[in-house]
């Protein structure tokens, strides 16, 4: 359930807002207008957050993702044999 506060509420109020966020988003409008979301995370779930939204990281997935579509892709029998000459090289 999505629940709404204005930021006048958000500043009067911050930690019951923190607490209700923990039950679901809570959007803080200004002049009515949705300006922020608050969305309660755990621990285990912050370096996955911060990965994921870093703008690094996502350019570096752009990167990836243009390549993959100039280049193509592998199938699994080069990446297999790749493999195998790999550890003959190795021994």
């Amino acid at each position: 359930m999505v629940q709404f506060v204005n930021v006048r509420q958000l500043k009067n109020q911050l930690s019951e807002v923190i607490r209700r966020s923990r039950k679901g988003d809570v959007v803080v409008t200004s002049r009515g207008r949705p300006t922020a979301i608050l969305h309660a995370i755990c621990e285990e779930d912050l370096e996955d957050y911060l990965i994921t939204n870093s703008p690094r990281f996502k350019k570096s997935l752009e990167y990836s993702y243009r390549e993959y579509q100039v280049k193509g892709g592998a199938s699994l029998q080069s990446l297999l044999k790749k493999e195998a000459a790999g550890k003959r090289v190795r021994r």
